[in-house]
């Protein structure tokens, strides 16, 4: 059964995109054109994740300026009255008030706020590694719709070289010159190329989805990408321990979890001074028939019958979860960089062996095709040769590309940000053309994406 709505015109856009009425018009919304430093930016400020993130870490501020009030409680003020009548007397009416406050003892209101600014930290910490998290995938999602766009162009190429034999063929065919087999083979390998041509414009904006969503924008917007993919230089390691030291010095998620250990142990370090109970102190003033009454007093509550062992059991079985945790994510650090360092370079060797270059010689091989057809020298067999290397070709460019910006991805959230490796050109580069163009190999130029 199909179920049908009307739609008003004021919800539905020129391109009859139907609009959320004042949600997407009222979102503030990235330049129309948008370069990698200028996308990267806007995510780290726009991105909901971050901004989540940020509101957490100003609910923790709130908790530790709570945890550092001076008393546990307000005052308390109890006012009483009552009525006095002795039998043939005259009725009276007594009344008192009392002032009561209760007090930090053992030193309580230090340890909550050593554990509620660990807490804070903690927060920070994770914002910090969210932030660069989000620039590495934002870098790495940006220079992805680079890469799907130069798709849909090598798709084309490979789309009109085929077509333009396919056409030439069918000449030859007509002339009497070739075989059907030979214009089979040539119009087999004109599907292929648009097959592969529908599912590059797919991607394109499968990618551009993507850098949307990380970009908090409306996916609808139309946005002018002028960055430039670029080879950057090798990355040379003088030293590897050095390198996993300070990317374990840079990571904010592991001073988050070192963080969280030390608000572990101070929760450890309050459920031991539970058995220390808070002092209230009172003062009273009261009136009964003729005579004043002042004093004051002492409250504590005794720790006899509940003693805080289940808190302090479970305030240690959570600083050792802590521990544990913090540890464990040490080592997978070190292992995380030393896997994205090793990934790296080898989808750096693929990227460099299987470069522009070779694509423009696959696509080149099919172009000589027409000559070779028409002297007489090749068959179908070397037609569907040339057409398969291509599209393969043009596959492996694609994948190395892709792989490399992955990876680059992967050895920047690794190091906590200590490594720019996105295979892309400063921008606003004078030494690059754009990639719609044809063109030789970009030179290698250092990788800085920002």
């Amino acid at each position: 059964m199909l179920l049908t709505a009307p739609v008003s015109a004021a919800e539905v856009g020129s391109g009859g995109a139907v609009q959320a009425p004042g949600l997407l018009a009222s979102a503030e919304q990235p330049p129309h054109r948008l370069d990698l430093a200028g996308a990267v930016d806007w995510a780290l400020a726009r991105n909901f994740a971050v901004r989540r993130a940020a509101a957490r870490v100003e609910q923790n501020r709130g908790d530790a300026r709570h945890a550092r009030r001076l008393v546990p409680s307000n005052p308390l003020v109890t006012f009483r009255s009552a009525r006095r009548k002795r039998p043939g007397e005259a009725a009276t009416r007594d009344m008192s008030i009392q002032l009561a406050q209760e007090l930090w003892i053992g030193g309580q209101g230090r340890v909550m706020t050593r554990a509620a600014d660990a807490r804070t930290q903690a927060a920070q910490g994770d914002l910090d590694f969210l932030r660069t998290t989000t620039a590495a995938r934002t870098r790495a999602a940006y220079l992805r719709a680079l890469v799907a766009r130069e798709g849909v162009r090598s798709a084309e190429r490979a789309l009109t070289v085929t077509a333009d034999l396919a056409r030439y063929a069918v000449r030859r065919l007509d002339a009497g010159k070739t075989t059907v087999q030979t214009v089979n083979t040539a119009e087999i390998a004109r599907g292929r190329a648009a097959a592969q041509h529908a599912r590059a414009v797919r991607n394109a904006r499968r990618a551009e989805l993507d850098l949307f969503e990380l970009l908090s924008a409306d996916p609808a917007r139309d946005l002018v990408l002028t960055g430039r993919l670029a080879l950057p230089d090798a990355i040379e390691v003088p030293s590897q321990e050095r390198l996993l030291n300070a990317a374990v010095r840079r990571r904010g998620d592991l001073a988050a979890a070192g963080a969280r250990v030390a608000a572990a142990r101070a929760d450890l370090a309050l459920s031991r001074r539970q058995l220390i109970p808070n002092l209230t102190v009172f003062g009273l003033y009261g009136q009964e028939e003729d005579f004043d009454i002042a004093g004051g007093g002492l409250q504590l509550r005794l720790p006899i019958g509940h003693r805080f062992g289940g808190d302090r059991d479970a305030a240690r079985a959570r600083l050792r979860e802590q521990t544990l945790a913090r540890d464990a994510q040490r080592l997978a650090v070190r292992g995380a960089v030393l896997r994205a360092l090793t990934d790296y370079r080898a989808a750096r060797a693929a990227a460099d062996a299987v470069g522009r270059p070779v694509l423009d010689r696959a696509e080149d091989n099919v172009r000589r095709l027409q000559t070779a057809l028409a002297a007489g020298k090749v068959g179908a067999p070397a037609i569907t040769a040339a057409q398969d290397n291509l599209l393969a070709v043009r596959r492996d460019y694609l994948d190395a590309l892709g792989d490399l910006i992955d990876a680059a991805a992967a050895l920047e959230r690794a190091t906590g940000g200590l490594i720019h490796a996105a295979p892309a050109a400063p921008d606003n580069d004078p030494h690059t053309t754009p990639d719609s163009a044809p063109r030789k190999a970009p030179a290698e130029r250092p990788g800085d994406a920002r």
